[in-house]
């Protein structure tokens, strides 16, 4: 079964020249597409061979979907600071939260930022991949099912809203048989300038499935972490807490967020 496969890299790559892209994303009109979405709809359907588009400077209002047939399909941009895809959907208006995604359909991603504040990153299943990237946002800001690697991202709690804390990490893994986990390597995760001024409460993460599934490794962490790294997952209706068996692995990390005396005791923490 064929599955879309799209490689963000939102830096331009030595590697590739202006001739060699299939395509070339501009709101100045220099390209030969002035949308995303534009350009891939013309790649060709279950490509073997990679299909480049280059999206140049400048802030994308879209939101991107890649269907299945679409496979191999680059996206090269010129920059975090410089090439912006945004939307602006949200639960609260009635869409699911992976309709609320700006970019769908991503596995693997070099030098992207994401910026939100709840749930910004939803690695919702399959494999995923993220390299040097920079994540920022609130409550369950990475979330999902997904078997995901992050190496080598910077990754930032900001303030939240009234009476809320932050929780990084929500992992999906419903049952003890699925393969998936959410994996941090050589990350650094720190607070952002206003964050700091706050006394806002900021955990590595709850388990949003019974058996969710986290790995820190070999990272460093600011000290913005509560000492019992961890919070139960509580659901608003009842704010009754749930009974789940989550597996919490921080192996090797330094900073003053990664000593672990204090981490709760209700899941298997292993350091």
């Amino acid at each position: 079964m064929l599955f879309a496969i799209t490689i963000v890299v939102c830096v331009e790559s030595q590697l590739i020249t202006e001739t060699s892209y299939n395509a070339i994303v501009s709101k100045d009109g220099t390209g030969n597409f002035n949308t995303i979405a534009g350009a891939i709809l013309a790649a060709p359907d279950h490509s073997v061979k990679p299909f480049f588009i280059k999206i140049k400077k400048g802030t994308y209002e879209e939101y991107i979907r890649v269907e299945k047939k679409k496979i191999n399909i680059v996206l090269i941009g010129e920059g975090m600071d410089n090439t912006i895809i945004t939307g602006n959907r949200s639960f609260v208006d009635g869409n699911k939260t992976y309709d609320t995604a700006t970019v769908g359909k991503s596995l693997s991603l070099y030098k992207c930022r994401f910026d939100g504040y709840q749930d910004t990153l939803y690695a919702k299943r399959r494999r995923q991949f993220y390299r040097d990237c920079e994540i920022y946002g609130t409550v369950d800001f990475i979330c999902g099912d997904a078997i995901a690697v992050f190496q080598n991202c910077l990754i930032e709690a900001r303030t939240p809203m009234a009476r809320q804390y932050n929780t990084i990490i929500a992992q999906q893994r419903e049952l003890e048989s699925y393969e998936s986990g959410i994996v941090l390597q050589n990350c650094t995760i720190k607070a952002t300038p206003d964050l700091k001024k706050s006394n806002v409460t900021t955990y590595l993460g709850r388990p949003w499935g019974t058996f969710s599934r986290t790995v820190i490794m070999e990272s460093y962490i600011d000290d913005l972490i509560d000492p019992r790294g961890w919070v139960e997952w509580i659901e608003s209706a009842n704010k009754s807490s749930i009974i789940r068996r989550p597996y919490y692995l921080e192996y090797k990390n330094r900073g003053p967020g990664a000593v672990t005396k204090g981490r709760v005791t209700w899941a298997s923490v292993v350091s």
